[in-house]
C-alpha cells in the first residue's frame, strides 16, 4: 500500500481531495497534508510517503523548491505537481525537478486516481527492477565467492603449478603473492566461531570453506619468524576453544606449491586431535584435550630447535626436560601419554618432510617406531622412544649437512626474509649468524657453489620475476622491493641473470601460448 501526502495552500482543495478518494480501497494511505513546502518538509521525512502531491504556487515555499529539495533527501520519492499556471516555463522547471507528473488545475478525483495508479505502477516496476539488480549482484557475488573458493580448494589440493596459481590468483583479485605460507584448518560444530572470525580479521590469510563444518587459513607474511611466533599465538588462542572446535597447522613454507604440503600436515593434526579423544573415551566420559592444562606443557619450538641444532650428547638431557611433566603418576596416564607421544612424532615428522633429501628411509624408520607408542606406559619407555627418534633423526641430519650446514641454513633463512634490505651485506649476515665475514664467504662458496652475494642476489632476482609476473608495478618499484636503491644497477643485474630487460620478461611472460 503507497503512502501518499498532499501539499496545498488552499484548505477546501486539501480537504476536497482528501475526502473525495477512498484511498485504503484504492490501494493508498493518506498519511497526511499541509499548507505549504516549509511546513510540509519535516512531516514529509517523517512519515515517508511514496508519493507527494504538491501544489506548484505556495507562499513561504512553493512546490518546485520543495520538489527539489525532496528528490536530494528522498531520492526515491515520486512527486505529481498540481498547477494552475498552463506556462512553459514552470513545467521545464518541474521536468528540472525530476518531477513524476505536471498536472493542470481543476482536476478530478477520477483523474487523479488515474495518475495515482500510473505513479504506483512506476513504483512496482522500479521496485522489482531493484531487485533484479540486487539479485544479479548477489549473485555474482556468490559466483565469484564460489570461483575463489574452489581455486584456494584446488591450491590445497596441488593442482596447480606456481605459474598457474598466480596467474588464476591475479584474474580474481587474490593477493597471494608471499614469501612465506602455512595452512590452518579448523572445524567447528558452532555455526559462528568467535576464534574464526578473529583470526580472518588479524591476520594476513586467504579463507575459504572446505566443508560445511571446516574452514581453511592459508597464512601468509614476508617474515618466517613473524608467522612462527603467529603459529604459537594461535595454537595458545585455540587450545581455550571449547570441545566443539578441532584443529591442525602446517608447517611453514616457502613456496607456492608447498601450501599442499602443509594443507596435508594440517589436515592429519586436525585429525589426530578429533580422533584421539575417541580412542581414550573411557565409559562415555570424553577427555578435554584442549582445556587440560597438563596436557600442553611442552613446547614445539624446543623440540623443533633440538632436531635442527640438538647434538647426541644433549639427546638424554632434553628428552628428559621435554617430557618432564610426565614424571608425575596422576599426569602419566595412558591417554596423556599417546598424545604426548603422538605430537612429538608428528612434529618430527614433519622436519624430516621438510629436508627434501633423501627422506623415504628415514620416514620408514620412524613409522616403524611408531607402532611402539599404545604399548608404551611407564616414564622409562617414554625417554627411551624419544631417544631412539632422536637418534635417527640427528644422524639422518648429520648425513644431509656438512659440518657447516646449520650456519649455511641459518644463512639461507636470513637472506630470504632479508631481501628487501638494501644495507643487506656479507658483513651484517656474518654478524647475524655469529661468524666472521672471511669464515663466511670461505665456507658459503664451499658449500654452495655459490658466493653469497651471486646468492643474495639469485633471490632477489627472482622475487623481481614474480613481482613482474603479478603486480603492474614500475621497474623502479620492484627494485626498491627486492633491495635495489639503483634501478639501473638493479636492470644491469636482472639482464645479466635472466638475459632479458624486465620490459622483454614481463612481454614474454604476458604472451598467451598457442
Amino acid at each position: 500500500m503507497k503512502k501518499v501526502f498532499l501539499v496545498d495552500d488552499e484548505k477546501v482543495i486539501r480537504e476536497g481531495i482528501g475526502k473525495s478518494i477512498n484511498w485504503k480501497k484504492e490501494g493508498f494511505e493518506y498519511c497526511g497534508d499541509a499548507p505549504d513546502g516549509e511546513i510540509a518538509l519535516p512531516l514529509i521525512e517523517k512519515s515517508k510517503p511514496d508519493i507527494v502531491i504538491t501544489d506548484i504556487k505556495m507562499p513561504f515555499m512553493d512546490g518546485l523548491q520543495l520538489s527539489r529539495i525532496l528528490r536530494d533527501k528522498l531520492p526515491d520519492l515520486k512527486i505529481i505537481i498540481l498547477s494552475g499556471h498552463d506556462e512553459f516555463e514552470y513545467a521545464r522547471e518541474a521536468m528540472r525537478a525530476q518531477v513524476s507528473e505536471y498536472c493542470l488545475k481543476p482536476v478530478t478525483a477520477f483523474d487523479l486516481l488515474e495518475i495515482l495508479h500510473k505513479v504506483s505502477d512506476q513504483i512496482d516496476i522500479e521496485e522489482w527492477e531493484k531487485k533484479q539488480l540486487t539479485d544479479l549482484k548477489n549473485q555474482a557475488l556468490e559466483n565469484a565467492s564460489l570461483t575463489k573458493n574452489h581455486f584456494l580448494g584446488e591450491l590445497c589440493e596441488g593442482s596447480h603449478s606456481t605459474a598457474s596459481a598466480i596467474k588464476k590468483a591475479s584474474e580474481l583479485g587474490i593477493d597471494l603473492l608471499s614469501s612465506y605460507y602455512y595452512v590452518l584448518i579448523i572445524e567447528s560444530e558452532l555455526r559462528e566461531s568467535a576464534s574464526i572470525n578473529s583470526i580472518a580479521a588479524n591476520h594476513s590469510c586467504l579463507v575459504f570453506k572446505r566443508k560445511s563444518k571446516e574452514t581453511v587459513f592459508i597464512m601468509k607474511s614476508e617474515s618466517k619468524q613473524q608467522l612462527e611466533s603467529e603459529i604459537e599465538q594461535i595454537r595458545k588462542q585455540l587450545l581455550l576453544e571449547p570441545d566443539s572446535i578441532s584443529f591442525g597447522l602446517g608447517k611453514i613454507k616457502n613456496r607456492i606449491q608447498a601450501i599442499a604440503e602443509s594443507f596435508d600436515e594440517a589436515s592429519k593434526e586436525k585429525n589426530f586431535s578429533s580422533n584421539i579423544t575417541k580412542k581414550y573415551n573411557v565409559n562415555n566420559t570424553e577427555v578435554d584435550i584442549k582445556s587440560n592444562k597438563d596436557i600442553h606443557q611442552f613446547n614445539r619450538n624446543d623440540l623443533i630447535h633440538f632436531l635442527k641444532f640438538g647434538e647426541k650428547s644433549n639427546i638424554t638431557n632434553f628428552s628428559q626436560n621435554y617430557s618432564s611433566y610426565l614424571k608425575s603418576a596422576n599426569i602419566r596416564t595412558p591417554f596423556f601419554i599417546y598424545y604426548f607421544l603422538m605430537d612429538f612424532t608428528i612434529t618430527v615428522t614433519h622436519y624430516i618432510k621438510e629436508q627434501d633429501n633423501g627422506s623415504v628411509s628415514v620416514l620408514n624408520e620412524i613409522s616403524q617406531l611408531e607402532t611402539q607408542v599404545s604399548w608404551i606406559k611407564d616414564y622409562e619407555e617414554i625417554i627411551s622412544y624419544m631417544e631412539k627418534m632422536l637418534h635417527t633423526v640427528i644422524e639422518f641430519r648429520e648425513q644431509v649437512n656438512s659440518k657447516f650446514g646449520v650456519i649455511i641454513q641459518k644463512t639461507k633463512d636470513y637472506i630470504h626474509d632479508h631481501y628487501h634490505d638494501h644495507e643487506l651485506s656479507l658483513q651484517l649476515v656474518a654478524k647475524k649468524v655469529n661468524v666472521s665475514a672471511s669464515y663466511l664467504s670461505h665456507m658459503f662458496s664451499q658449500e654452495t657453489g655459490q658466493t653469497l652475494i651471486e646468492y643474495l642476489t639469485k633471490t632477489r632476482i627472482e622475487r623481481a620475476k614474480e613481482f613482474l609476473k603479478t603486480t603492474n608495478d614500475k621497474t623502479y618499484e620492484i627494485a626498491h622491493k627486492v633491495g635495489y636503491s639503483d634501478s639501473h644497477y638493479f636492470c644491469h643485474s636482472f639482464k645479466k641473470m635472466t638475459g632479458m630487460t624486465t620490459k622483454e620478461f614481463k612481454s614474454h611472460v604476458d604472451t598467451p601460448i598457442s
